[in-house]
């Protein structure tokens, strides 16, 4: 008995190994874009190699956290443009990076469904990119001298309404 191989034509396919490509592509990019220092640039790029060529690993998140530790010890800024790139890149790095966990490296991925998660990428950064600019006009050195004391009840009345939104679902109907 002979054992054909499955064979499916997809219109306006891509080559899957995009997606793994994009992986080290925005990997790469981050690293050397936010970490300063030699031995965790080294560090970084090895992350960002092994997130592109074996996505089980799950080095894509281990150099997400590393990045924002990095970006961390950065003086708050609404001026400057690598904590909005730092922010969109993590995001496009993880959206990549769970795409890559469930395509396999070689095979076609239809043009479609990829930009459908573009389109939800996009969705997600337009708000998140906003809110940034807000929370870093608020924080940043030069706002420093303003006292907002009604900031805290209301960050956590947001913080409860968001919790809530996102769990009534839940509720409604449990599975």
């Amino acid at each position: 008995m002979s054992r054909a191989g499955a064979a499916a034509h997809v219109p306006r396919a891509l080559p899957s190994c995009v997606v793994h490509v994009g992986v080290a592509v925005v990997a790469v990019t981050l690293s050397v874009m936010i970490i300063p220092t030699r031995f965790w640039l080294i560090v970084a790029l090895v992350l960002s190699i092994a997130a592109a060529a074996v996505p089980r690993v799950y080095s894509a998140w281990g150099l997400a956290v590393l990045l924002a530790l990095y970006q961390l010890s950065v003086e708050p800024s609404a001026a400057d443009w690598r904590t909005y790139t730092l922010l969109a890149g993590i995001h496009l790095l993880h959206v990549l990076a769970a795409l890559s966990l469930v395509v396999p490296l070689r095979g076609r991925i239809d043009a479609r469904l990829f930009l459908r998660v573009l389109r939800r990428y996009a969705v997600v950064q337009l708000p998140c990119q906003a809110l940034l600019v807000i929370v870093l006009a608020v924080v940043s050195p030069a706002s420093a001298s303003i006292a907002l004391p009604w900031l805290a009840p209301v960050a956590a009345l947001l913080l409860i309404a968001l919790t809530a939104a996102l769990i009534a679902p839940f509720a409604r109907n449990p599975r």
